[in-house]
């Protein structure tokens, strides 16, 4: 196939783009694709607009530049193919974008992936909420902020989960703090207990062995337990994040 055939078939056939330009060869490397730039998306492009970590008031949070980076990061994609692949420079790649049906088609792709996969991005931004109270004290300056937040339609069934105010959850991310808290010191007391029967001299071979052929899978679940996030040690905290999710989903909140 020409370049100028190879080119303009990039930019008609989404199927092709998305073969050629992301290396997406089936739906499960779409989903990760849109998991993995959702989480981007909160955790750094998008933070101060829709991570709750770093957004200072709830008026800021907004949905709204989400589509027009999705849009920078496709184009993105396409420059750094014709630059590697096709070994254009990095201004004839954007010189091939200009046309405007290439900035639609990429506009249009950008539109469906928001679309089709918009829960990958409430889900980082509901989980956003729940790092914002493990991270706060009955001290902390966000108080006033996460009460904002409470009482909007981000959470629209508070009364029924009976959250009302920060002290609420203040408490069940305490007791959520203990709970992993006891899980983690269990298994590494029982990780420290094998270390120390295997360095024991009065240890004997077979039983060496055997808990060197067990430990890895302690240092595993120790592992496991450090990922697990706040919510999964509460269903209080469950209910709240389904809750920011189901609302951003739904468009009960405007964003």
């Amino acid at each position: 196939m020409k370049q100028e055939e190879l080119i303009e078939k990039i930019f008609t056939n989404k199927l092709f783009f998305e073969k050629e330009i992301l290396d997406i060869q089936s739906e499960n490397d779409r989903s990760e694709v849109m998991r993995i730039l959702s989480t981007e998306m909160v955790e750094n492009i998008l933070k101060e607009n829709i991570n709750f970590l770093y957004i200072e008031k709830l008026e800021y949070f907004t949905l709204t530049p989400v589509i027009n980076i999705l849009f920078k990061e496709l184009a993105n994609e396409w420059i750094s193919y014709a630059m590697d692949v096709l070994e254009f420079s990095k201004e004839d790649a954007l010189e091939e974008l200009q046309a405007d049906e290439r900035v639609k088609f990429i506009h249009i792709l950008a539109v469906d992936y928001n679309r089709f996969y918009k829960d990958y991005l409430f889900e980082a931004i509901a989980n956003s909420f729940i790092d914002l109270l493990s991270s706060m004290n009955q001290g902390s300056e966000k108080i006033k902020f996460v009460n904002s937040i409470i009482n909007s339609d981000l959470i629209a069934n508070r009364n029924i989960l009976n959250i009302n105010s920060f002290d609420q959850l203040y408490q069940r991310v305490k007791s959520a703090k203990n709970f992993k808290n006891i899980d983690l010191s269990s298994v590494q007391i029982k990780i420290s207990e094998i270390l120390q029967e295997i360095e024991d001299p009065q240890t004997e071979y077979e039983k060496r062995e055997s808990l060197f052929i067990v430990l890895p899978s302690y240092e595993r679940k120790e592992e496991q337990i450090k990922e697990k996030r706040l919510e999964e040690y509460d269903a209080s905290l469950q209910r709240v994040k389904r809750a920011i999710f189901n609302a951003l989903k739904s468009g009960l909140y405007k964003a």
